[in-house]
């Protein structure tokens, strides 16, 4: 499916799903739940078709997400040997022993400087990387990286990054298996599973309607579109661990609340900003709420030590945590050109924002976007600090103010948005704000969307016609400062709805308790 034509499908199925809501918000009177219900079970059903891209799935109409595999199932498999500088250099090495016809790209990126530099240049890191391998390793290895057809452009981009605790949960499957079609379509069904599971866990703590603005706001959601990790391995684990943790908060499972959100952040890093709002609110009622606060951090603190330890058993011992701290040091130096969050439309230029700094060969070459993107951001620091400091104010306010937990959770998103650019992939995690006021929520979201998805076409039209070059700042721009948009509107229905400050607050998990 064309990307135009999603957008007009998302589109189309925004706009039903807006008048359904709407209807919704109407129907108050007891008599109407079985209405109520029906509608809410069609909005799941919209959401879930949509994620599909209502049977579209890819844009070249596959399941499964091939490039997305190659690296974190190579990546895990054989993490003892390819590290995280490796993952290119072995598997060029691989296609040339395989085929003497094999006609290597131009350019790579080397992952120990995370620049692109010419195939030459790769030489003595390829020699080191295959020193790693003992002669069994190796063959199992060549069998698997050429088992698929690999596009050229995959070695310009980032590798495999993630945690030692996350190789270590990957391994524990892909350890055994060989890469093929059978097990690529396993390994997708991962993330499939768990997003059901997800599902009916929301639907159980927080009901049908929760259920219906979560489907929505994932499924037609322009950052979480089966385009980017749909059919992948593994990459939906974060944002199920993060949903369950507010269902377990909801539910006063207090120590598995803290377990899920230190997997979390043991995986992806960044979902620990997710603290901050909870930390405030046990602080301000410590009073009350030393007690099940302890039970929480008991449980998080625990986790984050197993997770640990276990990542010290994924290949390559303790200094694995070190060589993963240096690479993600690295890759949060410069901001992604799909990077979404506060700092995002602070610091895009009006050349930027044109595609004067695109490289020709490639938009994964964006050497000179980087240092714009830099400059930009030195400019505009006062901008951002004010922005960041009234968002984090408005943040810690709220979880001095409200009474309920699992808003004061949700709001961490705002938290990471301010301190982080994650790729705009990861931003599905803006789904946990339909978990306060459901509705209005997802209406607000959407709407957002709906001119993400415009936004996009726009884009790519004025791209064609040659007005300005392809870019990423052109698009994502517009959809970080829509998401800050639904940002504030949530943080102002929030601190509105909350009681005064004077009243009493619940407990930071009594409201939790069965």
């Amino acid at each position: 499916m064309s990307e135009p034509k999603e957008a007009l499908l998302k589109a189309i199925a925004i706009l039903a799903s807006l008048f359904v809501l709407w209807a919704l918000q109407r129907m108050r009177s007891a008599q109407r739940e079985p209405r109520r219900a029906r509608l809410s079970c069609c909005l799941v059903v919209i959401g879930t078709l949509g994620y599909l891209n209502f049977g579209g799935l890819h844009i070249d109409g596959t399941a499964f997400h091939i490039w997305d595999q190659f690296h974190y199932v190579l990546g895990s498999k054989y993490f003892p040997e390819l590290g995280y500088d490796g993952i290119y250099a072995a598997t060029l090495d691989a296609f040339e022993e395989k085929d003497p016809e094999f006609v290597p790209p131009a350019r790579v990126r080397n992952l120990k400087t995370n620049e692109v530099i010419p195939i030459a240049q790769l030489a003595d890191l390829q020699r080191d990387v295959r020193t790693r391998f003992s002669d069994a390793r190796w063959a199992a290895f060549r069998d698997d990286a050429t088992h698929f057809r690999i596009r050229p452009d995959i070695f310009l981009d980032h590798g495999y990054n993630p945690t030692p605790a996350h190789v270590a949960v990957e391994r524990a499957v892909t350890a055994w298996f060989p890469f093929r079609r059978l097990t690529v379509a396993a390994y997708a069904s991962l993330d499939f599973l768990l997003l059901a599971f997800t599902g009916l866990v929301v639907y159980r703590v927080f009901g049908l309607e929760v259920l219906a603005a979560v489907s929505l706001s994932f499924g037609l959601g322009y950052c979480s579109r089966y385009f980017w990790i749909g059919g992948a391995f593994l990459r939906q684990d974060v944002l199920a661990s993060l949903l369950l943790c507010a269902a377990a908060l909801e539910r006063g499972r207090n120590k598995l609340a803290g377990a899920l959100l230190a997997y979390a952040a043991c995986c992806r890093v960044f979902p620990v900003f997710m603290m901050v709002p909870l930390a405030a609110f046990a602080i301000f009622h410590w009073r009350e709420e030393k007690g099940r606060a302890g039970q929480f951090a008991l449980g998080f603190a625990a986790s984050v030590v197993a997770l640990i330890v276990l990542g010290c058993l994924a290949g390559r011992g303790p200094e694995a945590w070190l060589e993963s701290i240096q690479r993600l040091s690295l890759l949060g130096s410069v901001m992604g050109p799909n990077a979404v969050g506060l700092r995002v439309p602070l610091s895009a230029s009006l050349a930027n924002m044109r595609g004067d700094l695109v490289d020709p060969t490639s938009l994964y070459v964006y050497t000179r976007i980087a240092i714009d993107v830099a400059q930009t951001e030195r400019e505009h620091l006062w901008l951002i600090l004010l922005a960041s400091g009234a968002l984090i104010a408005a943040c810690l306010h709220l979880a001095w103010k409200s009474q309920d937990i699992v808003t004061v959770f949700a709001s961490g998103v705002v938290v990471i948005m301010v301190m982080t650019t994650p790729g705009c992939y990861y931003a599905s995690f803006f789904v946990l704000l339909v978990l306060a006021n459901p509705l209005r929520t997802a209406t607000s979201f959407l709407l957002a969307n709906l001119f993400m998805y415009l936004a996009a076409v726009a884009v790519v039209m004025l791209a064609r016609h040659g007005t300005i070059q392809l870019n990423g700042a052109a698009l994502y721009v517009p959809v970080s400062i829509l998401l800050l948009v639904v940002m504030l509107d949530w943080l102002r229905t929030c601190l509105r709805s909350a009681p005064q400050s004077g009243q009493a607050h619940r407990t930071l998990m009594s409201a939790l308790t069965p």
